[in-house]
């Protein structure tokens, strides 16, 4: 796709298997510019030299702030974030810039149909966004709106493309904002009237119960009563373009 940058954020790569599944990421990335962004010790793991290495020199190797520091050298007007355990369609980048043609100039996000893996089992569990397609779930069909993702939390933003310009000057993604910060920027998205379409299309490949991803993480760390507190804290967030720093308290 013309003029998109791909950015892959990663804290560590703890064995062969892992520097393999982020290879493959790479691969389903295609022509694409690409950025992976992380510590030194684990950019030196990798061998490719067709992606960019963005240095993190901070202690802060959080998904958001690499996804804030990769987003500031970004030089194309899109840019897409890939999970290096996940992977892209063959297609999604081709469809993603059919629309893009097609006079969709006012939308700020693209979002992909996404198939949800099973990492153990290695086959597919699920999907996600595709009721933004149902009949009357958003006011229209494939925009989602704010009152559809105030009520809907079963989507995935990861493989979305994004304008760059927009996602600045919204912002970008609130690093202090643990699980739903994707999440908290969407409502932010739409508050400020911009628009997202989901393409229907399936354009990205989601793996889910692999043991040591930032998912699993989430749900050794973050107790049930704490996952809801942060999706309430999203839907008032959304207000406010710069991180307020809110933090859990028990």
């Amino acid at each position: 796709m013309k003029d998109l940058t791909v950015i892959i954020p990663i804290s560590e790569l703890k064995d062969e298997a892992e520097i393999g599944m982020l290879q493959k990421a790479i691969d389903s990335a295609g022509d694409n510019n690409i950025i992976v962004v992380g510590p030194k010790s684990e950019l030196d793991k990798i061998s490719n030299d067709n992606v960019k290495k963005l240095v993190n020199k901070s202690d802060n190797v959080t998904y958001q702030h690499q996804v804030n520091m990769a987003v500031d050298e970004v030089n194309t007007k899109y840019f897409s974030v890939l999970e290096f355990d996940d992977y892209f369609s063959p297609k999604w980048f081709d469809n993603v810039e059919k629309y893009i043609e097609y006079d969709t100039e006012d939308i700020s996000c693209f979002l992909p149909l996404t198939e949800i893996v099973d990492f153990k089992e290695n086959k597919i569990i699920g999907y996600s966004n595709e009721p933004f397609w149902a009949s009357s779930f958003s006011e229209e069909v494939g925009y989602p709106d704010m009152e559809s993702m105030t009520n809907y939390l079963n989507f995935n933003t990861s493989g979305a493309v994004f304008k760059k310009d927009d996602f600045v000057a919204l912002g970008q993604l609130k690093e202090s904002m643990k699980l739903v910060f994707w999440y908290e920027y969407l409502l932010r998205s739409l508050y400020n009237n911009k628009r997202l379409y989901v393409i229907p299309k399936v354009g990205y490949y989601h793996v889910v119960n692999r043991d040591g991803s930032l998912s699993a993480y989430y749900g050794e760390t973050i107790s049930e009563k704490e996952a809801n507190w942060l999706v309430d804290l999203a839907k008032k967030e959304y207000y406010f373009k710069k991180d307020r720093n809110k933090v859990y308290e028990e």
